[in-house]
């Protein structure tokens, strides 16, 4: 049921049918405390007005109070810091001191080409938000270890799709953690990391054995960097609750915002009137959540080198705060009726998409005083090139093309941009994938592009074991035990055929003769 996509149409609307009967039966909160007490993701769909006057996100500070009005809080934290000061209102005019009380970086011999080579990263995260700030870190030059399940966690759309764009620059090994061995090699990759990857709740934390505490017997100096549904820089009653992208984008406003709307329903009601909706299954606040953890790990990793610290931190971010993040500019008012729904135009009559000849559309911003009626009419008569033009010496004004992301990926397919770059990649194993590449880092003026192309799951497992210190021997007997699982959960490459599929790999079963 997790990802409804797997059935085929007729039995996903059947289950579709069988749900909205099922769920008419009580509240939203009866729903929401029921599921949330059952481990299930659930949650009551509220705007942005609401969200910011949520009791636990006060209390969490992910909405915070600054001189006396909410404002948007920190949006990841490091434990060492200790309990952060309140934020202050902007104060204009002050001189701001340059002096600074630690010590100042300093690197022997040249600076590394991407400035994290030499780190390891232990990636536990599955998913979007997890997996996308461990790629970031591979950008940066890390060694990232992909530690994943013996069985998968999800459907192939997850584990395999969407594995192309989120892996690239990781090596990837699969482990059984049900046996020892394997419960070996995972300590051995936890002794030689600088960071500890996971998008888990606290719970899970210790039940894996990869809480703060015991990685502090484990490896005290690794820093703990963890991915939550709902926490803020204050622990509350709803920080270890359990959720994905989809059910915050409902908790903290953007269904409300996405959803089919009647604007003139929007303008009596607020962005509350009509039908919530997805602004995406995995959307922006997934990636978000990515970037802010790698914001927090960078931090936490800066702290404990340049302070030469023997414990390592625990750094933590939250779809909560990403997702409240995304509505940075709507903290004082909701947006107009032209701003919501899905046929959204624009945040002011003038300044919008419009459209031009041939069904296509351009984004410009005319003056408040051009005539609204006339300007759409010409509009409709020209091609984009003429729109854009005619926006530049009408106007002296932006106007660019609206384009699909497979326009845009054509657009930059000629290797043409340094910024914008849609390339295939080919890691050798018969799987070539398109994907953007990534470019969030800048050095010198240039972007640092992802330092490998995507893997499959667990074929990196043999380079992986042996920079861990096994011998041949040993990892022909991690392979033949199942301890370490074959690529793909399938079939380690030198194999001519798979092996009996087994849904569980576990010594008590074999014991009994039942795997």
């Amino acid at each position: 049921l997790a990802l409804p996509i797997g059935f085929n149409f007729p039995s996903s609307c059947k289950v579709a049918e069988l749900f909205e009967a099922k769920f008419l039966e009580k509240s939203a909160l009866e729903w929401e405390a029921e599921l949330e007490a059952a481990g299930l993701p659930c949650a009551v769909i509220q705007t942005w007005t609401d969200w910011m006057k949520d009791k636990d996100a006060r209390a969490a500070r992910i909405v915070a109070e600054v001189g006396g009005e909410p404002q948007l809080g920190r949006t990841a934290w490091i434990k060492s810091a200790g309990e952060y000061p309140d934020l202050q209102l902007l104060q204009k005019g002050l001189t701001v001191s340059k002096e600074k009380s630690g010590p100042v970086p300093s690197v022997a011999g040249s600076p590394a080409t991407r400035p994290l080579e030499g780190y390891v990263i232990a990636d536990f995260a599955n998913v979007i938000a997890g997996p996308a700030c461990g790629r970031m870190f591979a950008e940066l030059g890390a060694t990232v270890y992909k530690l994943g399940p013996g069985i998968p966690q999800h459907g192939p759309m997850v584990m395999m799709v969407w594995q192309a764009e989120l892996h690239q620059g990781k090596q990837s090994i699969i482990l059984d953690a049900k046996k020892e061995s394997a419960r070996e090699v995972i300590k051995k990759a936890i002794e030689s990391a600088d960071v500890v990857l996971l998008n888990k709740m606290d719970n899970q934390l210790v039940s894996l054995g990869l809480n703060r505490e015991t990685l502090d017997i484990v490896n005290k100096k690794a820093v703990l960097l963890q991915l939550k549904s709902h926490q803020g820089e204050r622990y509350t009653m709803k920080s270890n609750w359990n959720g994905y992208d989809p059910a915050l984008q409902g908790k903290t406003g953007l269904m409300t915002r996405f959803g089919p709307h009647d604007p003139a329903e929007v303008a009596k009601k607020g962005a509350g009137a009509g039908t919530p909706n997805f602004h995406g299954v995995a959307s922006c606040v997934d990636y978000l959540t990515g970037y802010m953890a790698m914001w927090g790990g960078l931090a936490a990793l800066y702290k404990r080198d340049s302070t030469k610290a023997e414990v390592g931190d625990w750094a933590v971010t939250s779809l909560a705060t990403c997702a409240s993040l995304t509505q940075l500019t709507l903290q004082k008012n909701e947006p107009p009726p032209s701003a919501v729904g899905c046929y959204a135009t624009g945040m002011t009559s003038h300044n919008r998409v419009y459209k031009v000849a041939g069904g296509k559309y351009i984004y410009g911003q005319a003056p408040e005083s051009a005539d609204l009626v006339k300007l759409t009419a010409d509009l409709m008569k020209m091609d984009v090139d003429g729109a854009c033009k005619f926006f530049e010496s009408e106007f002296k004004a932006l106007a660019v093309p609206v384009n699909t992301v497979k326009e845009i990926a054509a657009i930059c397919s000629d290797g043409g941009s340094i910024t914008a770059n849609f390339k295939k990649k080919d890691s050798g194993m018969g799987w070539v994938v398109e994907t953007w590449e990534p470019t969030w880092f800048c050095l010198d003026g240039q972007p640092l592009s992802c330092a490998g192309a995507p893997t499959f799951s667990g074929a990196d497992a043999v380079p992986i074991l042996e920079a861990l210190g096994y011998s041949q021997g040993q990892i022909l007997g991690l392979k033949q035990s199942r301890a370490v699982v074959p690529t793909n959960w399938h079939k380690w490459a030198e194999d001519t055929e798979a092996p009996k599929l087994k849904l569980h790999y576990s010594d008590d079963l074999s014991k009994d003769g039942l795997e």
